[in-house]
This record gives structure tokens, C-alpha cells and sequence, in this order.
């Protein structure tokens, strides 16, 4: 089980598709969190009756239709660090099956260069996903151009061919 989270060997092409699949899965934990959080929020505020679970606040649901960037920042601003670190904790696994699974691919396709490749690779993603996330604003205008790229690094992961046999690979 160890090896399917360390950096070293490498995987077929088949094998990253299906382990991409597999870090879905283990996100799971964090959802729950996530949605622990939003419900313990909502609960909080008076949104969510527990007594009676089947009705909505109709005022506060339409107070957050009508501003949900409010929402989103009280939301943000009721998150403490217990919330923080639990989100950080479950979804640990996930990050870092991820990554060592791009670097296994990565490895099989450029063994010789596969270090300075997979950090362009972890660059390139960390500024994707700022500017999806609108980390970056002032680089909002290229996210549809990095969505694309990031796509095509995807397919090229997946179907490129290495050099090592599909039955020789370790990771």
C-alpha cells in the first residue's frame, strides 16, 4: 500500500487515468468535512431549524440567493483553524496520492528529466488553480487558456506512450 504513495517508479498511462479516478475517492473525507462545516454554519445561523428539519428560513435563503458573496465571506470568516486543519488533514491523501501519481506518469514518459518536469508540471497546476479559484484576479483572463492546457497535459499523460513495456512498470 506504501508504494502507491511514494515518489519512485513508474505507471502506464491506463494505470494514471485509473488512479486519478481513485484520488476522487479519497477527497470524499474532505467533502464531508466541507459539508459538516456548511451545515454546522448554517444550523449555526438559524438558516437550518434543528427541531425541524424539513423547513428552510425562506428569508435567509433568499438574503443568500440575492448576496452570496456575503455568504461566502461569513462563511469564510466562521471557518477556525479546527475547520482549517481538519480540511487540511482529509484531504492530505488525496493531494498527495495526486501528486506522486503525476510524478510516477511523468517518470515513465522522461525518466531523465522527470524532476524538472514534474515541478514546471506542480507550477503550472498551482497557477492554474489560483487563477480558477480566483487567487490570481489580475490573471482571470487566462483561465479558459490554462483549463485548455491543462487538459491537453491530461490526454498527453494519459495516451502518450513510453518506452517501458505496460507489464514493466513497478509503481
Amino acid at each position: 500500500m506504501l508504494k502507491f504513495f511514494q515518489f519512485s517508479e513508474t505507471i502506464s498511462g491506463t494505470t494514471f487515468f485509473l488512479r486519478q479516478l481513485f484520488t476522487i475517492l479519497l477527497s470524499v473525507p474532505a467533502i464531508i468535512v466541507f459539508i459538516s462545516l456548511v451545515s454546522t454554519y448554517m444550523i449555526g445561523e438559524g438558516i437550518i431549524d434543528v427541531n425541524n428539519p424539513d423547513s428552510f428560513d425562506q428569508s435567509s435563503i433568499e438574503k443568500i440567493q440575492e448576496n452570496p458573496d456575503q455568504f461566502l465571506s461569513d462563511l469564510w470568516s466562521y471557518m477556525t483553524t479546527g475547520w482549517l486543519l481538519s480540511l487540511f488533514i482529509a484531504s492530505l491523501p488525496a493531494i498527495w496520492f495526486g501528486l506522486a501519481t503525476s510524478y510516477k506518469r511523468i517518470s515513465a514518459l522522461f525518466y531523465e528529466n522527470r524532476n524538472n518536469l514534474f515541478a514546471a508540471y506542480f507550477g503550472f497546476d498551482l497557477i492554474n488553480n489560483a487563477i480558477s479559484l480566483g487567487i490570481l484576479e489580475s490573471l482571470s483572463f487566462l483561465d479558459t487558456f490554462f483549463s485548455i492546457i491543462s487538459l491537453l497535459i491530461f490526454f498527453f499523460l494519459v495516451f502518450k506512450s513510453s518506452e517501458i513495456e505496460k507489464d514493466d512498470h513497478e509503481g
